[in-house]
């Protein structure tokens, strides 16, 4: 074990760490995510509850406040005879006082405006068809609606709207339940010692006619008028705002006020760096939010879909953790007021955890300084066993720059010895392995040189064989076609068919020569693009009148569908027509008795006018293998296609050339023995040569 732990640099080194790093660090780090994880999220939730509770308080207070100033209108003892002129002294007090009301209005039972208290002039208006006007007329005591105000503000608003009641008159001899309210209101208030039973009697009259005296500026006759009635209002409920008044209902009183008081209290609420709150209503929909983006547009924005918000309206209220869209956590804190609004605080869960950062710097602090330790017992007791590693670590470095020179000598017989040893016979068999490969790449690097200097002189010189060879080929040519037409004047026939061998081998000829030829301009780099505007419907006919020869030949069927709207293109006219005419004679060398159709259409892609030409055939087809072949130089599907077809082998791939040049491309659909589908897609104007 003693020679073990001598020898063994691995087993010091962990032994070590094990003894002075681990078990410290495990410590610090186990107290300090405890206490952080109790500590911050107490403090985040209760921070959140908090300020959350300010907000709703300051809502509920806003609201309280709106619907006193509509019950002010809606219970006014004055404002059951519907008369604009008793209306419109109060609606005006009430406009100026609230700032954030930019409407006021009192309604009849059929939507009718009675009293504006804007200021401006009254126009007639009819709200019957409002949500908020039905809702009143139906009884509601206190109806809230949300929406977006007119112009020019355009800013989230409420609705707050109250029926006005026609309130009953009580005097000697009335009886039912109103007056049983009344006697006990009375009586609560030591004005009534009588019995309640109900009957408007000479003693209840004496008990109203002494309220009267101390409360009232009115007349005093002992009769409860509407204004009496306040009496049951306000002690029938400690929250005179929800008690339900008896009457019959004559009107709507309205105010419509702004939300802006409360977008500035939620802007301006502090919750750290990435914290916020926002107000919404029953619904979901915001009615305020400190991101203007919320509150800006012509409709409430709906945030029912919001995990916060989805959660509170679901009735799960208080404390609530989720992931956004964006993976970033949040906390939440929601309350549900009275009134069916909802207030939501929102902080991030990174930020909140910002102070258990300091736990764990403390943490580390303690893991570091047993680092640091052990690092020092260790430098001082291993100090001369760590000098060869270093050596080693600096030859290493040295030698994967390229310097393959090293050698590392090491007096230790431990693991660090035989390591140095190894690296040593490394260093020495990459030398060896380096010169090797250094003088093959020289010699691969050459015959590649040589290569392509061959291929480039041999493309240089069939371009110019080819070019030669088409003289002799076009003088053999056409004196074939001049004795051939002397010898018909003359009459001995039996010349004509060996002049028209002599031809048709000429033409054959050439036209393998000029496959070869422009296959050796394209490879050498000489093609060009000629490129000019031209009819394409035109050039479609002249192709298909220009084949029909080599169509018929085999007793095939050419179909040529187009619109006659393919307008015109801008490109390179002799080229387009041989990539037409190759595939074209293609599909008819390759079909017997069969029938070749050639479609053409005008596409629109990525804003740009395409036209594509589809030839399809109902010939031999290919095979897999043979497809991945078709546009390879100097060969067709397979050996025995050539013997039996002929050709160079150049045709397809040269129509390929000249697409990719045009900035096109061609595509292949086969299946053997049921034909083969060739398509071009060509932009209609080229701009420039694409190699």
């Amino acid at each position: 074990m003693k020679n073990l732990f001598i020898k063994s640099l691995r087993f010091r080194t962990i032994t070590f760490v094990l003894l002075g790093v681990v078990p410290p660090m495990l410590v610090a780090i186990w107290y300090a995510s405890i206490d952080a994880a109790n500590i911050i999220h107490q403090e985040a939730k209760e921070n959140l509850s908090l300020r959350a509770h300010d907000l709703a308080d300051n809502v509920s207070r806003w609201d309280q406040m709106n619907v006193l100033a509509v019950r002010s209108l809606s219970e006014h003892p004055l404002f059951a005879n519907m008369d604009e002129k008793q209306h419109l002294p109060n609606l005006s007090t009430i406009y100026r006082l609230y700032n954030e009301i930019y409407g006021l209005t009192t309604l009849d039972l059929q939507g009718n405006v009675i009293t504006e208290g804007t200021g401006g002039i009254k126009e007639p208006s009819n709200y019957s068809e409002f949500n908020y006007f039905k809702r009143a007329i139906s009884g509601e005591g206190i109806v809230r609606e949300s929406l977006i105000s007119g112009e020019p503000s355009n800013k989230p608003a409420i609705i707050f709207a109250s029926p006005i009641r026609k309130l009953p008159t009580l005097k000697l001899g009335t009886k039912g339940a109103s007056v049983t309210k009344l006697q006990k209101k009375l009586q609560e208030r030591n004005y009534y010692y009588g019995p309640i039973t109900g009957i408007y009697d000479s003693q209840t009259s004496e008990a109203v006619f002494n309220y009267q005296s101390e409360y009232f500026r009115s007349t005093i006759n002992g009769i409860t008028d509407p204004l009496t009635f306040d009496l049951i209002r306000f002690t029938e409920s400690k929250n005179p705002l929800h008690t339900e008044l008896p009457g019959k209902i004559v009107g709507v009183a309205v105010i419509a006020t702004l939300l802006s008081d409360l977008s500035e209290i939620i802007g301006t609420m502090s919750l750290g760096k990435t914290g916020y709150a926002f107000l919404v209503d029953e619904k979901g929909q915001v009615l305020a939010h400190h991101e203007s983006k919320y509150v800006s547009s012509k409709t409430l924005t709906n945030l029912s879909n919001y995990p916060p918000v989805r959660t509170i309206l679901d009735g799960n209220d208080e404390s609530f953790s989720f992931t956004d869209k964006q993976q970033i956590e949040w906390l939440s804190y929601g309350i549900k007021l009275k009134n069916g609004w909802n207030v939501i605080a929102l902080q991030q869960e990174s930020e909140v955890l910002e102070k258990e950062q300091v736990f764990l710097q403390l943490a580390t602090l303690i893991a570091v300084v047993a680092v640091l330790s052990v690092v020092i017992l260790i430098w001082l007791l291993t100090g001369r066993l760590l000098e060869p590693i270093s050596r080693l670590t600096l030859a290493a470095k040295t030698l994967s720059k390229g310097q393959w020179h090293q050698h590392v000598s090491v007096k230790y017989q431990d693991e660090v010895g035989t390591l140095a040893n190894a690296f040593n016979q490394m260093s020495k068999q990459l030398r060896v392995s380096f010169a090797i490969l250094q003088t093959k790449n020289e010699e691969s690097q050459k015959a590649r040189e040589e290569a392509e200097k061959a291929n480039k002189a041999k493309s240089v010189f069939v371009a110019n064989m080819t070019h030669e060879l088409r003289t002799p080929l076009n003088a053999i040519i056409g004196y074939s076609e001049m004795l051939q037409e002397e010898a018909e004047d003359m009459e001995p026939e039996e010349f004509v068919p060996d002049l028209e061998k002599i031809a048709s081998a000429g033409r054959h000829l050439l036209a393998l020569i000029n496959d070869v030829l422009d296959f050796s301009k394209v490879e050498a780099g000489k093609m060009e693009l000629y490129l000019e505007s031209f009819q394409v419907n035109k050039m479609i006919n002249e192709v298909v009148a220009m084949i029909q020869p080599a169509i018929q030949k085999n007793s095939n069927e050419l179909i040529a569908n187009h619109n006659d709207d393919l307008g015109t293109m801008h490109s390179d006219i002799t080229k387009i027509r041989q990539c037409l005419f190759n595939l074209l004679s293609n599909s008819s060398k390759f079909t017997e008795s069969g029938t070749i159709n050639l479609t053409s259409k005008r596409e629109s892609k990525n804003g740009e006018d395409w036209v594509i030409f589809q030839v399809a055939d109902t010939g031999i087809g290919m095979t897999e293998d043979q497809m991945s072949k078709v546009f390879q130089a100097f060969t067709q599907a397979d050996s025995s296609t050539t013997r039996k077809y002929g050709g160079t082998g150049l045709g397809l791939v040269i129509t390929r050339q000249f697409c990719l040049m045009m900035g096109g491309k061609i595509n292949v659909e086969s299946e053997f023995g049921n034909g083969s589908t060739f398509t071009i897609e060509l932009p209609v104007a080229v701009k420039e040569l694409q190699e």
